[in-house]
């Protein structure tokens, strides 16, 4: 054994206490032997030590008294009592205060070597398996750090995509600086959700899964396919809802829809949004999901209560994948993880109301046709 392991002998009787030290000292222990539990409590506040063997009765001091002190002063140490036959109930009471074994006198040479060393190995092992807790605290706090800092990061890296897209989009057609400069900001912008997205990964595969920028695509608002998008059959408008508890998100989003051709509404949560749906004339809805108040699922939900038909595409930063299954199941007509390219929304809200708008005229001319029939 390594002369690393240092133990402490506690014993009032110089035979035992003698005989004790012969024998573990040969096996290359360190061996510090005291006469008197007081002894024993005096240096156990100065000294560590591996393993403490402490014979139980002594006058004054009693082994029982050397156990707690050494579970108070070394919790680590491993603590061995000693009795004689008569005593083997004190040394029960012992290991229900924390002993890790007893030893009863007398006692052949290898038995004591025996429960030594069984007891430095299972203190091996708690330290293994306190080193391992630690690491798993702390890849649990690295992960947590990182799907945080992954989720907090989203929406604002998509206030910035939608400002420069918007910026784009009002800048005069002969302004390639301008044009530069932007483009730029896309690209920085997606480094940095690819690196932030990277960390989350590592740290913990399971809680965040792919939804890379990729390139910007950016929108052409004079094209007429685009134009086309914001208006109905009739010639109408179309109007959309904007929720966010997000002021920037809803200025600069609210502000590319109206570039795109939509009328525009917007409200800053949940509760502000359904009492505008509940006075407005709304085509689509666009929501965050995490709001304080009413969130977005609720309302989703109580916008479907009303009226299953209106549309409602929701979006967020936060517990992406999570919120993606939550949307389904209430029946979202469509969702986007943030940050999102604006293409992707434009894409999105273009064909839910153009399937939306398709539905309703195939109903207008089946119940027209139900009627010719019936007269």
């Amino acid at each position: 054994m390594s002369d690393t392991y240092k133990i402490l002998l506690v014993d009032d009787d110089p035979l035992v206490l003698s005989g004790f030290i012969e024998v573990l000292s040969q096996d290359s222990y360190d061996v510090t032997a005291v006469a008197s539990g007081q002894e024993a409590i005096d240096i156990l506040r100065a000294k560590e030590f591996d393993v403490v063997l402490t014979d139980m009765v002594m006058p004054r001091v009693s082994g029982l008294d050397v156990l707690r002190a050494a579970l108070t002063q070394q919790p680590d140490s491993i603590v061995i009592v000693v009795t004689g036959y008569a005593s083997v109930r004190s040394a029960v009471d012992a290991l229900r205060l924390g002993a890790y074994d007893y030893v009863v006198k007398p006692c052949e040479d290898e038995e004591l070597l025996y429960r030594v060393k069984m007891g430095i190995e299972r203190s091996h092992l708690r330290n293994e398996l306190r080193a391992k807790e630690l690491d798993a605290e702390k890849m649990k706090a690295i992960t947590q750090t990182a799907v945080t800092v992954n989720d907090q990061i989203n929406t604002p890296l998509n206030v910035i995509l939608n400002s420069a897209e918007y910026i784009r989009l009002k800048s005069l057609p002969d302004s390639p600086g301008v044009k530069q400069s932007l483009d730029f900001i896309c690209q920085e912008v997606s480094k940095i959700k690819s690196v932030i997205h990277r960390l989350a990964e590592v740290a913990d595969p399971n809680q965040v899964k792919g939804y890379p920028l990729g390139s910007l695509g950016m929108i052409d608002v004079d094209s007429e396919k685009t134009q086309k998008a914001g208006t109905k059959s009739n010639g109408h408008r179309r109007r959309i809802l904007v929720v966010d508890d997000e002021q920037f998100m809803v200025h600069t989003l609210s502000k590319i829809l109206d570039l795109m051709g939509y009328d525009v509404l917007s409200a800053l949560g949940g509760k502000e949004a359904y009492e505008k749906y509940m006075n407005e004339q709304v085509d689509l809805v666009v929501s965050d999901v995490h709001m304080p108040e009413m969130n977005g699922i609720e309302l989703l939900t109580s916008i479907k209560s009303h009226n299953p038909q209106i549309p409602v595409i929701l979006v967020t930063g936060y517990g992406v994948e999570k919120a993606r299954a939550t949307a389904g199941e209430c029946k979202a007509d469509g969702f986007l993880g943030k940050p999102f390219k604006i293409q992707e929304l434009k894409d999105l809200i273009q064909l839910i109301l153009d399937s939306k708008e398709s539905f309703s005229n195939s109903s207008s001319l089946e119940t027209a046709a139900k009627s010719r029939v019936a007269s």
